[in-house]
């Protein structure tokens, strides 16, 4: 009895990691390490968050998110991305938050800002980009706030090279120096930089309007900059919110392109410029560089919408292998009605087998090519279909059985 208990109690404990593990692939994975820092003379707590896919995809680099403060603001970028990946509407990239001492973090981020700046510079990036699949300077992102929004911006003056976007939440420390140096700056690439406050936070104003002024009078073609007065915010919950702001912002060009009328799709250009607009997007973020599905979409439904049939022939033609593929059993239906009423029949039926190849006990697709085989007065066909319609229904308890009866009856 007593062994029994304990067998059962492994396999539960064993069952309980599995899940565990499990739930870790799928949300992500997250890592803390000590490091001992041969400039701050200290060990150094960090902790590393990595996206579900890093560990299945092998040859995949990745964007870093450099959170400081992180023992307060590390899970930010992470919960962003978890909201908006699924979606298509941000990167998976990596978080590293590195933790701070409320006493220390004052002299550290001012008086003796270089040590720290060489800790992050010659300790932690060269370790995260020896050990982890990263994109390195081309995707560098630095998170900070008050304090560390100064620490950000003497990094920027100094170091431009760094990271490649800045988001600086309530900055303080904007020192003669720091602006003075920031005058001198020359970098390789196109920096973003994104400085926000709260409307309460006036004494921040005279120094963010001296950087605004050292940028316009430089060449802005080498730096992105912008200002941000976030309304309803105060000093305290500004990093919140210039996190989504700056993420959302910097990785704009990795949304899906959604067009809501033809209208708005000519004048974004024409089937060239999606095409480039995906051959960028994938080339920067590591990705496909095919159109995405929903462009592909709503163009076809769009046309369809509006009634423009040679132009939902010319996606059709351009986009065959989504057609091919459909998403849903309506799509299937819908887009092989619309040939249909055109006159293509080839193309509706080749639609509607699609769909079935993918749904094959779809009682909506096969009262489709029901109707299909009624209009053409191929009654035998149109029978089969129709029944076939019913005994999926039935067998699913679907909602349009009726409809599909009485589709039949009219025969």
């Amino acid at each position: 009895m007593h062994k029994t208990l304990i067998t059962l109690s492994v396999l539960i404990l064993i069952s309980f990691l599995s899940y565990g593990q499990q739930h870790l692939e799928k949300t992500g994975l997250t890592k803390h390490l000590e490091i001992e820092s041969k400039y701050l003379g200290e060990k150094r707590e960090v902790e590393i968050y990595f996206p579900p896919s890093y560990q299945g995809l092998e040859i995949k680099k990745y964007p870093v998110m450099y959170v400081m403060d992180g023992q307060e603001y590390f899970l930010h970028p992470v919960a962003y991305q978890k909201m908006l990946r699924f979606k298509d509407k941000s990167p998976e990239f990596i978080v590293v938050g590195i933790n701070s001492d409320r006493k220390k973090r004052r002299i550290l981020y001012h008086q003796d800002a270089s040590r720290f700046i060489n800790f992050i510079k010659k300790e932690l990036i060269p370790l995260i980009d020896e050990n982890y699949r990263t994109l390195e300077e081309k995707e560098r992102i630095y998170f900070g706030w008050e304090m560390a929004g100064g620490l950000g911006l003497e990094i920027f003056a100094n170091h431009p090279n760094m990271f490649s976007a800045f988001f600086l939440a309530s900055p303080t420390h904007f020192t003669e120096d720091r602006i003075a140096a920031l005058d001198k700056t020359t970098t390789e690439n196109t920096p973003y930089l994104y400085f926000s406050k709260a409307p309460e936070e006036t004494y921040i104003e005279k120094s963010l309007n001296e950087v605004d002024s050292v940028f316009k009078t430089r060449n802005p073609k080498h730096t992105f900059w912008k200002v941000d007065n976030l309304l309803g915010e105060d000093h305290y919950t500004t990093p919140l919110k210039t996190i989504s702001n700056g993420l959302r912002d910097y990785f704009k060009d990795y949304n899906t392109l959604r067009f809501y009328s033809l209208k708005e799709f000519d004048e974004f250009g024409n089937l060239d410029s999606i095409k480039k607009y995906y051959r960028h997007r994938g080339n920067r973020y590591g990705i496909s560089t095919d159109v995405h599905r929903t462009t592909k979409h709503f163009l076809l439904l769009n046309a369809m919408t509006e009634n423009k049939f040679e132009r939902f022939e010319e996606y059709a033609n351009e986009f065959g292998k989504y057609l091919s593929n459909p998403t849903r059993e309506i799509w299937a239906v819908r887009f092989g009605n619309y040939f249909a009423e055109n006159n293509k029949d080839k193309e509706a039926l080749d639609i509607y087998e699609s769909g079935l190849n993918k749904f094959p006990e779809s009682p909506a697709i096969h009262n489709a090519i029901g109707t299909f085989y009624t209009n053409k007065g191929n009654e035998k066909k149109a029978r089969i279909h129709y029944k076939l319609a019913i005994e999926y229904a039935e067998k699913n308890d679907d909602s349009e059985l009726g409809q599909y009866k009485s589709d039949l009856g009219k025969l």
